[in-house]
C-alpha cells in the first residue's frame, strides 16, 4: 500500500528561528494584551506612548542638530582665523622681503660710494684705509676661493622643516649644528682663509655662529641648510691645507659617521660682499708707542661656547 505523498519541505525549515523572527516580529505575549484589550472594549495600544516616542525623536533631533551646528560653525571660525593669520604672515613677509631688499640695494650703492672715494684717494692713510675695510669685512673682496658645503642627512628631512621635534623618534645625528660650521670656519682660517662668507653671511671679527632652537644664526641671521661656507684664499695651498688638516678630517667623519652630506669644490674667482652695520670702536696705542699698532689678521668666527678640538666623536655632537 502505498503512503499518501507528503508535503513540500520549504527551502528555509532549517532556519525556523530566523524564519519565526520575520513573519512575526511582534512577541506573541504582546499580540495576547493587544486582543484581551480589544475584547474589555479598550484601545489595543495606549497612544501616549507613540506621542512620547514622536517627542523624544524631536527633542533627540533638535540636540543633534544644534550640536552640529555649533561644530561647524566653530570649525568655520578656525578656518577663517587660520586663513586670516596666514594673510598676515604673507603681507608681513612681503614687506619684509621688500624692505630687505631695499636695505641691500643701498648698501651696494654706499660700498660703490666708498669704494670710488677709497679709489680718488691716495697716500699712506688711504691705503691703510683700504687695508683695514678688507681685514674688517666692510669691503667686498674677490679673488679664487674653497666652497665646503654641507647639508643634513637625507632621513632627517623626510619630515619637513615645520615638524615638531618633541613628536619625532628619528635621530638628530644626521643635523648640519652651528658647532659644526663654527670647526669648519675656524679650521678654514687655520688653513690659510683670508675672507669667509657663510650663506651670504661674511664673517669677522665680531660675527657669531650660533644657534636658536633648531636654526643656525650667523650675524642674528637665520640661515636654511645646505649651509655653504665660501672662503678666499691661495688656490694652491688653501684646498690642501683644508683636506689635510682638521678641518678636513672633521667633514669626512661627519660624512662617515653621521651621513651628512658634505661637498669641497674651488672655485676660480668668487665675490664675498661686505657686511654692512659693522660696529665701530675706539681704540688708543698703548702709552710710549709712537706708531700705531700692525693691522690685525682676520680673527676666527666667534661663539657663545669656546672652541674645541675639532673632533667629530659621538660626544661631540650630544
Amino acid at each position: 500500500m502505498n503512503a499518501p505523498p507528503s508535503a513540500p519541505r520549504r527551502v528555509d525549515e532549517s532556519m525556523t528561528l530566523l524564519t519565526e523572527i520575520l513573519e512575526r516580529p511582534l512577541d506573541p505575549a504582546y499580540g495576547a494584551l493587544a486582543r484581551r484589550r480589544v475584547a474589555a472594549g479598550l484601545p489595543a495600544s495606549r497612544g501616549s506612548r507613540s506621542a512620547l516616542f514622536v517627542v523624544t525623536l524631536v527633542v533627540l533631533g533638535s540636540v543633534i542638530g544644534t550640536g552640529a551646528s555649533t561644530l561647524r560653525g566653530s570649525a568655520t571660525a578656525r578656518a577663517e582665523a587660520r586663513s586670516e593669520l596666514i594673510r598676515q604672515i604673507d603681507a608681513a613677509r612681503s614687506t619684509h622681503d621688500g624692505r630687505a631688499a631695499r636695505v641691500a640695494a643701498l648698501t651696494a650703492e654706499m660700498s660703490a660710494r666708498d669704494a670710488q672715494i677709497l679709489a680718488a684717494e691716495s697716500g699712506e692713510d688711504a691705503s691703510r684705509l683700504r687695508e683695514l675695510a678688507l681685514v674688517t669685512g666692510s669691503a667686498t673682496v674677490t679673488g679664487p676661493g674653497l666652497v665646503v658645503t654641507l647639508d643634513n642627512a637625507p632621513d632627517t628631512n623626510a619630515a619637513g622643516n615645520n615638524s615638531d621635534p618633541r613628536n619625532s623618534a628619528r635621530s638628530q645625528d644626521g643635523v648640519v649644528r652651528a658647532r659644526d660650521l663654527q670647526i669648519v670656519a675656524n679650521s678654514l682660517w687655520m688653513a690659510g682663509a683670508e675672507a669667509i662668507m657663510i650663506n651670504g653671511q661674511r664673517l669677522t671679527a665680531t660675527s657669531a655662529i650660533r644657534f636658536a632652537g633648531e636654526a643656525i644664526l650667523v650675524n642674528y641671521r637665520p640661515l636654511v641648510p645646505p649651509y655653504a661656507v665660501t672662503a678666499i684664499g691661495d688656490p694652491a695651498s688653501l684646498p690642501t691645507r683644508f683636506a689635510q688638516g682638521p678641518g678636513g678630517t672633521y667633514v669626512s667623519t661627519l660624512k662617515g659617521s653621521f651621513g651628512i652630506r658634505v661637498e669641497t669644490r674651488t672655485n676660480e674667482s668668487v665675490t664675498l660682499p661686505g657686511l654692512a652695520g659693522i660696529q665701530t670702536r675706539v681704540a688708543h696705542p698703548p702709552a710710549g708707542s709712537a706708531s700705531p699698532p700692525a693691522v690685525p689678521a682676520p680673527a676666527p668666527a666667534s661663539s657663545s661656547t669656546p672652541a674645541a678640538s675639532p673632533s667629530a666623536s659621538s660626544g661631540d655632537r650630544t
